[in-house]
């Protein structure tokens, strides 16, 4: 443990409080942030104010943004149009708070990471501390990267073939809620950064010699099955796009980390042990 003075439980959970405190208020800032309204309506206060409470015609820098940059792409690459409904009564209200949600939770990653980091850090041994503390930037990396890659890739291609089969089935009009394509894309994305960190963890468990990659190679089949069972209870799609657009990159990282995970352990004691005796 680190040579620190041990303190109480209730004063470790001060302190977690606290750093959590520090966490909620930054996440605040943020979220009203995200809910300022798109730069063309900033030069008439009195639009915005009557837009929000008056007539309804006020939309965030946030979702403007991401309606943009990732729904409006994504409708446009099918072969048939579609229409988007707001649905339910709060539909459009909450699709807006769940964008800014979004792009507040990618915004204070980093920080949060470093608040947790600096809480669990007194209590690990000066290797673990080394072992974690080299792969964090990298997380955070691969968390965006994945949340790219669901917002570009994935979610364009879910949607289009969700279109696409709407338009062939005879009497179906593609009439989609924006809420509940909102919320797809945003699940898509965060569980695709969170796949993504696969790498990273099997990083770190080498470098505290907690794993052994050749075993783990040797149940490749069983892991791979055992990731499309997760991968299709957490993403939001029947047609299984998504669970194999994220499977892939999965499959591939994992590799990777297996590899990387191989020159790792040569440093540890039980590296001899390890490695099978034919290789």
């Amino acid at each position: 443990m680190s040579s620190d003075k041990e303190m109480p439980l209730w004063e470790h959970l001060a302190e977690l409080a606290y750093r959590l405190k520090r966490v909620l208020v930054v996440g605040v800032i943020v979220f009203l942030l995200t809910l300022m309204p798109t730069p063309q309506r900033l030069s008439d206060p009195l639009q915005i104010i009557t837009g929000f409470f008056v007539t309804g015609n006020y939309t965030t820098l946030a979702y403007d943004v991401f309606y943009r940059y990732v729904i409006n792409p994504s409708i446009h690459m099918a072969y048939t149009n579609v229409m988007l409904i707001s649905g339910e009564v709060f539909a459009p209200f909450n699709a807006l708070l769940y964008v800014s949600l979004y792009f507040t939770a990618l915004a204070i990653a980093p920080y949060l990471v470093y608040e947790v980091w600096a809480y669990i850090k007194p209590a690990l041994y000066p290797h673990e501390i080394r072992a974690v503390r080299k792969y964090l930037a990298f997380a955070v990396l691969l968390f965006y990267l994945g949340n790219l890659y669901g917002l570009g890739l994935i979610a364009r291609f879910f949607l289009r073939f969700l279109i696409d089969i709407s338009s062939v089935l005879p009497g179906v009009t593609p009439v989609f809620s924006i809420g509940s394509v909102v919320d797809t894309i945003i699940q898509i994305a965060l569980w695709s950064g969170i796949f993504f960190e696969a790498p990273v963890v099997i990083a770190v468990l080498s470098e505290l010699c907690l794993i052994n990659p050749w075993s783990i190679a040797e149940y490749r089949p069983v892991i791979y099955a055992f990731s499309l069972i997760i991968i299709a209870v957490f993403t939001p799609d029947a047609t299984l796009i998504s669970v194999f657009l994220t499977f892939l990159p999965f499959a591939v990282l994992l590799e990777v980390g297996l590899a990387y995970s191989k020159k790792i352990v040569k440093k540890c004691p039980d590296y001899a042990y390890m490695r099978p005796r034919n290789k």
